[in-house]
């Protein structure tokens, strides 16, 4: 056989099929005797490590936080969205242990902190915190304009920090937290209130030795439009060239995804044990951070309500300037690789639009 091609992938570091698959080493069975080959981008070094966020590498798949590959694809790259999950994580409002509010409304006239990465090719991190605060101020009757915000300073590289949480390969494995400018300020009432989320939350209130609490978890709130953030929803993204010249290669690399959904329903502790490392969390953590229903929302899909969830993070990187233009969602969406996916693995296409 001549030299196999190269398929590169990516993937945040939260509850992903992408990331089960790769833990269980699904991939390469998946591929094994074709023409392809599937390879993890942090094998390219630090050189490449950006395209995790501006998807300039050719044949290549993202699956993660959806800011990202909308700035990508606003910014001109040849990109194709394939599939949309949404699981609610928590999305927490939090202040010192100490401190006397009761709801995000006695935060009035107090300090936020919004970060800056200046490492960081998009800050995701900025947007996630200014979206959840702005959903909390509006739920609980105020704005934005009813409080101050403070600029919070990460010099970290955020690729090496990364990298080094999915290198470990083990439940728990410890990376510096992607919140610990944020954090420090709080902790030195510099601030009053941050933003966290997700698995972050575990790792914080652990570290913090309860010094920190939620005040207010936008997981509860009523509608979509408020629990949408940065990995609510997760967007799976491809070179539209690899659409367009290797489509089976395409439509098997989403049947591995669907597998890999599949088998953490049928065998969840597993499960549990397969994404920790993905996420530096213990397998238990994942009951605290995520709903129980986390597990059937790995499955890649594209619904009504999904794509409801993604144009809401679009209109509102488009409105406070994150993306440099507009573009339209059903153009960049194209179904019918996963349609295939689906059909080739037996489930019901109704998972999916239905054809135009």
């Amino acid at each position: 056989m001549s030299q196999k091609k190269t398929i590169w992938y990516t993937r945040c570091p939260v509850p992903t099929a992408s990331g089960i698959a790769f833990q269980r080493g699904m991939f390469d069975a998946a591929f094994e005797g074709t023409a392809y080959q599937v390879r993890n981008i942090k094998q390219l070094g630090a050189a490449r490590a950006n395209t995790h966020f501006d998807h300039t590498l050719d044949a290549s798949f993202r699956e993660g936080g959806g800011s990202p590959p909308m700035w990508a694809r606003a910014n001109g790259r040849d990109t194709q969205l394939l599939a949309i999950t949404f699981m609610d994580e928590i999305l927490g409002i939090c202040v010192r242990a100490d401190d006397p509010a009761q709801s995000v409304a006695d935060l009035a006239g107090r300090r936020f902190a919004l970060p800056v990465w200046p490492t960081l090719v998009f800050n995701f991190m900025r947007f996630a915190a200014e979206k959840g605060f702005h959903s909390a101020l509006k739920l609980h009757g105020l704005s934005e304009k009813d409080v101050q915000f403070v600029d919070t300073v990460n010099d970290r590289d955020m690729n090496a920090m990364v990298n080094h949480d999915f290198a470990e390969g083990k439940p728990g494995a410890r990376r510096p937290s992607y919140s610990g400018a944020e954090l420090k300020a709080l902790l030195h009432g510099e601030v009053d209130a941050i933003f966290i989320r997700g698995a972050g939350v575990a790792q914080l209130m652990r570290a913090t030795g309860g010094r920190i609490r939620c005040l207010y978890d936008l997981r509860d709130a009523p509608g979509l439009a408020e629990r949408v953030n940065n990995s609510s929803p997760r967007l799976l993204t491809v070179s539209g060239s690899l659409v367009r010249a290797h489509p089976e290669a395409v439509i098997r690399y989403l049947q591995t995804l669907i597998r890999a959904a599949r088998w953490a329903l049928e065998s969840p502790d597993d499960a549990y044990q397969a994404m920790a490392p993905e996420c530096s969390i213990e397998p238990d953590d994942f009951k605290q951070v995520y709903r129980p229903d986390f597990l059937q929302r790995l499955m890649p899909a594209i619904t009504p309500e999904l794509i409801e969830s993604a144009e809401i993070m679009k209109s509102f990187l488009c409105e406070r300037g994150y993306l440099s233009t507009d573009f339209a969602l059903a153009q960049w969406l194209n179904p019918e690789p996963l349609r295939e996916a689906l059909r080739r693995e037996g489930l019901a296409e109704n998972m999916v639009l239905p054809a135009a």
